[in-house]
């Protein structure tokens, strides 16, 4: 016991003195040592001492024979990072950083975690933006009251801060970027507090002034309601907020209508545009990504061969030749006729092309259906959506415009149904966009 001691202060003198020679000769005497430390779970470790003090050769050294060390708790509660920005030991942070990003994600003492640390200091802005840079997912972490670092920031009057959270959080681009920003900044703490609850209680300053104005250009909630059911509104005393909150669309709590609960949503009847969200999202994922890459493929191929067939029916179409004179002939593939009025208009019997018109809408019908199944969603979705609409307008005229004149209105019923399998389909893509709205209307009421 007392050799192990001796080794322990070997390495704590090391750490204080930035000698990496005495961190080799305890593990001469004890090649364990480093592991005998790593196996306490709350333990200040040589890498604790050597940040405290800003030695970063040592640091350096011993976090490449015990990267474990650095995410270490002391009994206090603190990491080496953690006790380097305490310390302000600026270097020794960025050092760290710079070796494993993931660091700045390290949660102490009250969930805190470098980011943090830094949203609650004005002088470590800097090292905010380090670390935003370095690890843009960190600004997700939420300390043991449900904090963000947003939070943080308002709540010690930080807007330097906060305005540089902001700030990243429009920038940040991702998959699902737009649900990620929406996220952290309707986040609530343990007092159902958003940051604009607490901001708005803040007087009216050029800093805040400023920052309100940051946040009201995001999608933050603005009529949010915490614990004890007031909005952002309600919480400030400011008239000028109050004025900006009000511009902005604020509403009072108590004319902010009450959502639904979760268990109400979850009892209520399944509607028809529920079951076919659901049966979509099903396809989806019994699908494997190569199968899915396959099928679009030949749905799209699908969708062309029909396409180019109506363009240029089985035995062609009549054709209209201008004379000299100006005056129209009209001929087929095998004869002339008189009627000028049948340009363009299929030469197959009524019967056959009724047969053919069937079987063609139908077959495009499907392709175009697994199309929109198969595309995935989001705004890249909604782009390729609408060139497949108008495709798909585009080849209901032309067979529409080929029909001979007995069979047009086969032709237009079926045009409409196809109409309205296509609009079912843009109620379905635009769903939780069109609800979204609906409940910003309703809060406004």
């Amino acid at each position: 016991m007392n050799h192990l001691s001796n080794l322990s202060d070997k390495l704590k003198l090391g750490g204080e003195e930035d000698n990496i020679n005495l961190l080799y000769e305890a593990i001469e005497d004890n090649p364990s040592i480093l592991d005998i430390i790593d196996s306490k779970q709350f333990v200040e470790t040589p890498l604790h001492i050597a940040a405290s003090r800003g030695q970063i050769q040592f640091a350096n050294e011993i976090m490449n024979l015990k990267p474990s060390f650095a995410s270490k708790l002391n009994p206090k509660g603190f990491s080496p990072i953690h006790l380097a920005m305490q310390e302000n030991q600026n270097r020794m942070v960025l050092s760290f950083v710079d070796m494993n990003k993931d660091l700045v994600r390290v949660k102490g003492k009250g969930g805190l975690t470098p980011l943090h640390f830094a949203s609650h200091n004005g002088d470590y802005v800097d090292l905010l933006a380090k670390f935003l840079l370095e690890c843009p997912e960190s600004i997700e972490d939420l300390t043991v009251k449900g904090e963000t670092a947003l939070h943080i920031a308002v709540k010690n009057n930080n807007y330097q801060a906060l305005d540089l959270l902001v700030c990243i959080l429009r920038k940040i681009i991702k998959k699902g970027a737009r649900k990620f920003d929406y996220k952290i900044l309707n986040r609530k703490d343990e007092a159902d507090n958003t940051v604009l609850h607490i901001l708005a209680q803040r007087n009216f300053e050029p800093q805040v002034a400023h920052t309100l104005g940051l946040l009201l250009e995001t999608r933050i909630n603005l009529n949010a309601k915490n614990l004890e059911d007031k909005t952002a509104l309600d919480m400030a005393f400011n008239e000028d907020i109050k004025g900006k909150l009000l511009t902005a669309g604020a509403k009072p709590g108590l004319r902010v209508r009450a959502a639904h609960t979760l268990a109400h949503k979850l009892i209520s009847n399944i509607t028809i545009i529920d079951k076919l969200v659901i049966f979509t999202c099903s396809l989806r994922m019994n699908i494997s990504e190569e199968q899915h890459n396959t099928w679009l493929i030949v749905a799209t191929l699908v969708a062309t061969s029909v396409y180019q067939s109506a363009l240029s029916p089985p035995g062609g179409v009549y054709q209209a030749n201008a004379s000299s004179d100006n005056n129209v002939n009209i001929t087929s593939s095998n004869s002339t006729i008189s009627n000028p009025g049948n340009a363009g208009k299929s030469v197959m019997s009524n019967f056959y092309f009724f047969m053919f018109s069937v079987a063609n809408i139908l077959s495009f019908l499907v392709s175009i259906i697994a199309i929109f199944i198969l595309t995935p969603s989001g705004v890249l979705g909604g782009l390729v959506s609408g060139p497949v609409v108008l495709f798909s307008m585009n080849y209901l005229v032309s067979m529409r415009y080929i029909s001979p004149g007995s069979n047009t209105n086969i032709v237009d019923i079926t045009i409409l149904s196809i109409g309205f399998v296509v609009f079912i389909y843009l109620a379905i893509r635009f769903y939780h966009v069109i609800r979204r709205w609906a409940m910003m209307l309703r809060s406004k009421l």
